[in-house]
């Protein structure tokens, strides 16, 4: 059996490899994005229901503050997390602080842009955001000089203080490393 590959032909072959190869690219990364916003989804619901497991118990965010000595407490992060740990705190709240929302704004605190306005003295700063929480830590480490905490470690630090553990209703392996 003799195959003669025309030019034409040599063309087909590679341009449905080509194909092929740029099909499999574009799934690959369909994928590789689902399953980071499943995972991030994943994150929220933890966080989310973690949240109202402590309030449950009565142990709310105000009260690792409080225990902490913290009277004046930055956020950073006016998203939902923040707005709704800005009206947990209460009069604890300083001010918000974003870092890449510059269209942020609050009904009753100050936003101020991290890296762009001067941050006013606070105690303490919680990263009320859960993506890319590393460089928004190093980010707020050259801006303020306070204690900085994520929204994670304290309500991790209030489980941990609670006693409450899987078997208690706790989210297991909470929370995420990293």
């Amino acid at each position: 059996m003799k195959f003669n590959v025309t030019a034409a032909g040599a063309g087909a072959i590679l341009g449905g490899i080509a194909s092929g190869v740029l099909v499999k690219k574009i799934w690959l990364e369909k994928y590789r994005k689902q399953k980071a916003e499943l995972a991030a989804a994943v994150r929220q619901r933890d966080l989310d229901y973690t949240w109202l497991l402590l309030r449950q118990r009565g142990a709310g965010v105000r009260s690792y503050f409080t225990a902490m000595g913290y009277e004046r407490v930055a956020i950073l992060g006016m998203s939902r997390e923040g707005r709704l740990l800005a009206e947990e705190l209460g009069s604890l709240a300083a001010y918000g602080a974003e870092l890449d929302n510059p269209g942020a704004v609050h009904q009753t605190l100050t936003v101020f842009r991290l890296g762009d306005d001067p941050l006013p003295p606070a105690d303490c700063m919680v990263i009320c955001d859960l993506e890319r929480t590393p460089e928004k830590l190093e980010a707020a480490k050259g801006e303020f000089p306070g204690d900085i905490v994520t929204l994670t470690e304290v309500l991790a630090e209030l489980l941990r203080r609670r006693g409450i553990e899987r078997r208690d209703g706790a989210v297991p392996d909470w929370p995420p490393a990293g």
